[in-house]
C-alpha cells in the first residue's frame, strides 16, 4: 500500500525537479509510512521530532527518524529498513539488565529529548543520501521556525521548497485501501448518530447528545472486529435554536417539542477521519424549520448530482447555492459546500467545494458534500455525506435517510 504512495511522491518530486521530500506534519508522516506516532500525532511539542525522508531517486531507500521508544513498532508498521532513532526520557531496558551493572550512568537520558542528537540523526540520513546540499520539499507551511533554523545550522547548503499543496493534491485521490477505511469510519459514525437519537426525553442538552454519540460509536466499535482500527471520534452537536459550536456552548434549557437535533461528526478508523451529519426533529417539525430543511435537502441533492469525474468543484458549489437562492432564500451564502477528507486532524482538507475551485474531480476523490445552516430562529441544520467520485459518476458512502426524521 505504501509503495503506491511513495511512488506517487517520487513522481511529483521528479516533475518538480526536487531531490527529496521530508514529511513533517503528523498526517503526512502517517501518509508516507503508515505509522501513527503517538508522540507526534498527540503532542504538539513533539512537532519536528518524527520525520520521514523520501528521496526522488528510486535507488535510494526512504528513511524514518523517530524516538527509540517507538522505533521497533515504527519499523514493523512502515516496513522501512532504515529507521534511525534518538533517545527520549523513557527507560527501555529489561528488568534483568537494570538489576546488573550498566554502562549508562544515572541521568544519562534527556529530560525529554536532546535536539543535538536529533539533528545528528537527521544529518546522517541526509548525508548518506547526498542530500545535504539538495533541493528538498517539505510541508513548509506548517514547519516550525526552530526546525528550519536547526537544519540550516548543520546543512547550510540545503534549500527548502514547499510541497504542502502537492501533498494535499496527491492525498485527495484515494487508493482503494483508503476508501475502505473511510467507508468503515462512515458506518461507525452513523451508528453513533442512530444511537444518540434513540429514546430521547425532554431536557437533554447538546452535551448529552455528545455523550450519546460517543457511547454509540464505542458500543458499535466494540461489537465488530471490522472497527478494530477505531481510535477516536469528534462531534459538534446542537439542540434547539443553538447555533454555537464547542463544548462551552452545549448547555441550555434542553430538548423540547419541535427542537432540531443536529450532528456534525466523524470517526477515525485506521488513521482515516470521516465527516458527515444529519438533523432530526424531536416529536414534531416546526413549519419554518421544515421549509428551510426541505430547500437545503434539495440543494444537497443538486450538489450530489453534480459530483462526477471531469466536473469541477465549483460546479457542485454552484448547483447548491443556485438552488437555495432560487427556492426562497435569495440572500443565502456560504464559502464552501464541502471539501476533501482524509487524515488531517482538522478533517477539512483541500480541495474545497468553493466558487472558484476549477480543478477537475477525479475518480478516487472522497468529498464531504454539505448544505448546513446555523439559524437561531429554526435551529442548526446539517445534511452532509461522504461522496466517492467513481469512473462513471459517484457513490454516496452515508446510508442514513436524508429527510428530516422525526424522533421521540
Amino acid at each position: 500500500m505504501r509503495t503506491q504512495i511513495i511512488d506517487a511522491i517520487r513522481k511529483r518530486l521528479q516533475d518538480r525537479g526536487l531531490d527529496a521530500y521530508v514529511a513533517y506534519t503528523p498526517s503526512n508522516v502517517f501518509y508516507v509510512t503508515g505509522f501513527q506516532s503517538f508522540f507526534l500525532m498527540e503532542w504538539w511539542r513533539m512537532l519536528g521530532t518524527v520525520l520521514a525522508v523520501v528521496p526522488a531517486d528510486p535507488a535510494q531507500p526512504p528513511a524514518l527518524v523517530v524516538s527509540d521508544f517507538e522505533a521497533v513498532q515504527a519499523r514493523e508498521v512502515s516496513g522501512f529498513e532504515d529507521v534511525r532513532s534518538f533517545q527520549v526520557w523513557v527507560e527501555l531496558r529489561d528488568a534483568a539488565d537494570l538489576a546488573g551493572a550498566s554502562a549508562l550512568s544515572p541521568g544519562s537520558r534527556p529530560a525529554q529529548y536532546d535536539a543535538g542528537e536529533q539533528d545528528a540523526v537527521l544529518h546522517s540520513v541526509l548525508a548518506d543520501r547526498n542530500l545535504l546540499g539538495a533541493r528538498v520539499g517539505t510541508d513548509l507551511r506548517y514547519v516550525l521556525h526552530d526546525t528550519v533554523r536547526r537544519v540550516s545550522a548543520f546543512a547550510p547548503q540545503l534549500t527548502w521548497e514547499d510541497m504542502t499543496d502537492d501533498l494535499y493534491e496527491l492525498r485527495s485521490v484515494k487508493f482503494d485501501f483508503e476508501i475502505e477505511r473511510l467507508r468503515r469510519a462512515t458506518e461507525l459514525s452513523e451508528a453513533g448518530m442512530s444511537f444518540a437519537v434513540t429514546d430521547l426525553r425532554p431536557g437533554l442538552t447538546a452535551t448529552d447528545m455528545r455523550h450519546r454519540y460517543q457511547q454509540g460509536v464505542l458500543t458499535a466499535a466494540m461489537a465488530d472486529s471490522r472497527y478494530a482500527g477505531y481510535t477516536d471520534q469528534w462531534v459538534l452537536p446542537a439542540v434547539g435554536s443553538s447555533t454555537k459550536i464547542g463544548v462551552d456552548s452545549e448547555t441550555g434549557p434542553g430538548l423540547a417539542d419541535g427542537d432540531l437535533v443536529k450532528f456534525d461528526c466523524g470517526v477515525t478508523v485506521d488513521g482515516y477521519r470521516g465527516d458527515g451529519g444529519r438533523t432530526f426533529a424531536y416529536r414534531t417539525a416546526r413549519p419554518a424549520a421544515q421549509r428551510l430543511y426541505d430547500v437545503l435537502l434539495g440543494a444537497h441533492e443538486a450538489a450530489r448530482s453534480a459530483v462526477r469525474p471531469g466536473g469541477a468543484a465549483r460546479d457542485v458549489f454552484r448547483a447548491a447555492q443556485e438552488y437555495i437562492r432560487a427556492h426562497g432564500y435569495p440572500s443565502f451564502t456560504r464559502g464552501h459546500y464541502g471539501h476533501s477528507v482524509g487524515i488531517d486532524t482538522f478533517h477539512e482538507e483541500p480541495p474545497y467545494i468553493g466558487a472558484h475551485e476549477e480543478r477537475p474531480l477525479l475518480p478516487g476523490m472522497v468529498l464531504a458534500v454539505e448544505t448546513p445552516t446555523y439559524s437561531s430562529d429554526t435551529g442548526a441544520i446539517m445534511i452532509e455525506d461522504l461522496v466517492l467520485v467513481t469512473p462513471d459518476g459517484h457513490e454516496v458512502l452515508h446510508r442514513l435517510p436524508h429527510e428530516l426524521t422525526v424522533v421521540s
